[in-house]
């Protein structure tokens, strides 16, 4: 529209500069002068595009998209083109932290609620192409982003077990979920992020989970029970295995000629006055009577 006003004022201008007016104040050349140079300035205006910060621009006239990119930076272009904009920033899809509620089946054809969000960007090579089969970004994102989410997550939803499906290796679902929106999407955009935040099942689905989330918890504390058990049986054989060592060591130390030593050097060390019973060789000790007859 400004095009089209620009060259409407440099052609009026022309015509008030060829055609001479009488009993004007002001002389009809130079109001001619002065409205091309308006037109003109309008025309140099129109003519100067300028890209910003993360974006890419498709250049188009008259249904024709140029294939060239236009990026960030100022650009000549034809004053009568018009310039679509995209951003080649990373964006969120659904925007402001939002998450886009999605029905699939597992593999046994139970039936799931996963929400989900994706992060993306387009590609800036790929502006002029997305401009030229879809439209705008708007519509690019409802056609491309919104349909390649359902369908990505549906598909890798089918290829997952219920029990896959609610393991806690979640990250292997996302990672499974953005392979397949990649898919649908080609080479359009570029899936950077897939944020799997809920999984909802039926309600005997639910129960069911939790019923083996807690024997599981059940078998986990009984199998720590047990090792405890087992450790301190261990600790045990092995108290036991130290006394008998140590009893072999002193019973195969305790030789005849050792206890007779050990006698001798304790009767060296009692003091006067003490009563001693004297083994025989039969084993039956001497025993002195104190305060007996003679």
């Amino acid at each position: 529209m400004l095009a089209a006003v620009a060259l409407v004022t440099v052609i009026i201008g022309v015509l008030v500069y060829m055609i001479p007016m009488q009993d004007a104040k002001i002389p009809n050349k130079l109001v001619g002068i002065g409205v091309t140079v308006v037109g003109v300035a309008l025309v140099l205006m129109k003519s100067v595009v300028i890209i910003g910060v993360g974006e890419a621009g498709a250049q188009h006239f008259l249904g024709d998209v140029k294939p060239d990119v236009l990026e960030e930076g100022v650009h000549v272009i034809n004053p009568l083109a018009s310039v679509e904009r995209m951003s080649i920033r990373e964006q969120s899809f659904p925007e402001r932290g939002n998450v886009e509620q999605i029905e699939a089946q597992t593999s046994e054809q139970l039936n799931v609620t996963v929400e989900v969000s994706i992060i993306y960007k387009i590609l800036q090579e790929n502006v002029p192409d997305i401009y030229e089969e879809i439209g705008s970004e708007a519509t690019m994102e409802q056609a491309i982003v919104l349909n390649s989410l359902r369908n990505g997550v549906r598909d890798a939803v089918a290829t997952k077990s219920i029990n896959e499906i609610f393991s806690p290796e979640r990250h292997l679902l996302a990672l499974a979920i953005q392979d397949e929106i990649q898919a649908k999407a080609e080479d359009r955009i570029e899936v950077e992020t897939v944020f799997v935040r809920d999984i909802q099942a039926p309600p005997r689905v639910r129960e069911a989970i939790e019923q083996k989330q807690e024997r599981e918890q059940q078998v986990a504390a009984e199998e720590f029970q047990t090792q405890i058990i087992q450790e301190q049986a261990r600790q045990q054989a092995e108290e036991a295995k130290g006394i008998a060592e140590a009893q072999r060591i002193i019973s195969e130390g305790l030789t005849q000629e050792y206890l007779t030593f050990f006698y001798i050097q304790q009767l060296s060390q009692m003091p006067e006055g003490s009563l001693v019973y004297v083994p025989t060789e039969g084993g039956i000790p001497l025993i002195r009577n104190l305060g007996g007859g003679r």
